[in-house]
């Protein structure tokens, strides 16, 4: 008997914060900006994310040193910034019935993981371009004229690319992605390839004015860092949440409007992008950066594996191990 109370307390536990997250309190979102600043200073006194010489911004070259204040400060921002992003797309898309706010803390604690959290580069800038192309694109529908939207999405996307050539790969998800929500229109599909070209065209003369020359290692904006610690918790946890969000997103989408079905078919299409685009990345570059890009489709399947009404006791659990130990790991060194 004293066993099953102590279960039944540390569940209890375990579920408060998470509970909170998954209510309709707007509110909790201010719990988020002391959580970036924690982990910001923790970074700054302890080092276990070190910057990077020379910086890397994709086709605009080295703008702003890694070490710099204005780098130390922008990135969190940008990350605290893509937080609210993808919540808002979460919830103002229905993909639960009620606003929830676990999204936007997922966010923080997974990019807490990734050197771009806390250094600003083309990484940090490419994803929140990325987030705003996405949000861009969900306005496409089949009854309205959607030159605008398109237009505006391809050239965010553009702006992603220049500070992460590889992204340059994604270019026909793009167009895919937008015959999915429209139908074709060759006007749409021009506008499109001229919305991406224009932001390349700025770089491609930037880059000739001041006489800089393409490295192939400036494809990938990412940071050389590899905590291979790191990697395998991060990875582990997203999977393991991933699978307790299958089957309750899977039910969703029977009872889901066509609308819906279509947001969560483009969310599987960048779920595959991205993830060939980090297998590109870790056998070419031998980096891991563009892991962090995954989070953008995943974080519609692991809010589902924390449960809709109860919050499930597996994945509350893994959740809180990742965050302790991304917190722990400035105290204590895991590199193998």
């Amino acid at each position: 008997m004293e066993i099953t109370t102590q279960q039944k307390l540390i569940k209890m536990y375990l579920r408060v914060v998470l509970k909170l997250f998954l209510g309709n309190r707007s509110g909790v979102l201010l719990l988020l900006p002391p959580l970036v600043v924690m982990y910001v200073f923790l970074n700054y006194f302890f080092g276990h994310h070190l910057p990077e010489l020379p910086s890397k911004f994709g086709f605009w070259g080295a703008l702003l040193p890694e070490s710099s204040w204005w780098s130390i400060i922008l990135a969190p921002i940008l990350s605290l910034l893509n937080a609210f992003l993808l919540n808002s797309i979460y919830n103002r898309n229905g993909f639960q019935e009620k606003n929830v706010y676990l999204p936007a803390l997922l966010v923080i604690v997974i990019q807490s993981y990734f050197h771009s959290f806390y250094f600003l580069s083309g990484a940090s800038l490419a994803i929140t371009f990325l987030i705003l192309s996405l949000i861009q694109l969900i306005q496409l529908d089949q009854n309205s004229d959607g030159r605008r939207a398109v237009f505006n999405a391809s050239l965010l996307f553009g702006i992603a690319i220049t500070f992460y050539p590889l992204l340059l790969t994604g270019i026909p998800f793009l167009f895919l992605i937008i015959w999915v929500l429209r139908p074709f229109v060759f006007r749409e599909s021009a506008l499109a390839m001229t919305g991406t070209l224009i932001p390349l065209v700025y770089a491609g003369v930037y880059r000739m004015v001041l006489g800089l020359r393409m490295d192939n290692n400036e494809f990938s904006s990412a940071a050389m860092e590899w905590q291979i610690p790191d990697v395998y918790v991060v990875g582990a946890a997203m999977l393991l949440i991933t699978l307790f969000g299958l089957r309750p997103l899977s039910l969703k989408i029977q009872q889901s409007s066509i609308r819906l079905k279509k947001l969560i078919r483009i969310n599987g299409m960048l779920l595959l992008y991205f993830a060939l685009l980090a297998v590109m990345e870790i056998f070419f570059f031998t980096k891991v950066e563009t892991t962090s890009f995954l989070l953008i489709p995943l974080l519609l399947i692991i809010t589902y594996g924390f449960g809709t009404k109860n919050v499930k006791f597996v994945p509350s659990t893994v959740f809180y191990l990742m965050f302790i130990y991304s917190v722990g790991k400035f105290f204590v060194s895991f590199n193998l």
